[in-house]
């Protein structure tokens, strides 16, 4: 009787024991997985391990983006796209150092501002991640972009590129002084031409008006035709 009771306390204390082992098991194995990634596709690509993303020494342009978490795989790569375009916009800010749209005249000046391809260039990694809900595997996962992305490439044409817009303003600047004192001259030589003829005063203002408008006009049409080169 002793050893049948024995045996029934070692069969309960067997029954009870196997859960707790099973959920040890699903928490061990529950790590973090990590992937390559293609952007362009939304693909995942084949496992990795646990990438080492380490920042380059001497370039500050090089940065580590991470995405925010998602539980879908459009969600994180619209999300790490964002990232990866405000990263942008902070180079622009700090290489026009200007009130004006810098991205807009970059662009105008040729400049190609495509965070997708920009990001496509470097190895993007996807850690996917399911959590534990009540010692069980939930039904949803975690998705996270990260990587390491270098800007300095497209730092150096944008330093390129804003030099010419610079350079396209003095420009401007110059040529409104420029009309400033060919219209005096034009003006005041103009003026005493008339006099020495005797020229009526109607006739006077009327040239001079022609004058005004004609070199206006002119530096007008050469100083749009220097700011869109």
């Amino acid at each position: 009787m002793v050893h049948r009771t024995s045996l029934i306390a070692i069969c309960l204390l067997l029954v009870c024991t196997v859960p707790i082992f099973g959920q040890n098991n699903v928490a061990e194995d529950n790590q973090p997985e990590f992937f390559k990634f293609d952007l362009k596709n939304e693909a995942i690509g084949s496992v990795v391990k646990q990438p080492e993303l380490v920042l380059p020494n001497g370039n500050s342009y090089a940065l580590r983006i991470e995405s925010d978490l998602s539980i879908d795989i459009p969600g994180v790569t619209e999300n790490f796209i964002a990232k990866v375009d405000a990263a942008i916009d902070s180079v622009i800010a700090e290489v026009t150092n200007s009130p004006l749209d810098g991205r807009t005249l970059l662009e105008q000046k040729g400049l190609n501002i495509d965070p997708l391809a920009i990001a496509s260039s470097s190895d993007v990694f996807l850690q996917q991640y399911t959590p534990i809900v009540g010692g069980q595997s939930s039904n949803i996962t975690n998705y996270h972009l990260v990587a390491i992305i270098d800007l300095k490439p497209l730092q150096a044409e944008m330093n390129y590129l804003w030099g010419e817009v610079l350079l396209g303003e003095r420009l401007i600047q110059y040529i409104m002084i420029a009309s400033v004192v060919l219209i005096i001259l034009f003006l005041l030589r103009g003026n005493q031409v008339m006099r020495s003829r005797n020229t009526h005063r109607p006739i006077q203002i009327i040239i001079n008006v022609i004058i005004l408008v004609t070199t206006l006009t002119t530096l007008a049409i050469i100083a749009t035709m220097l700011y869109w080169v």
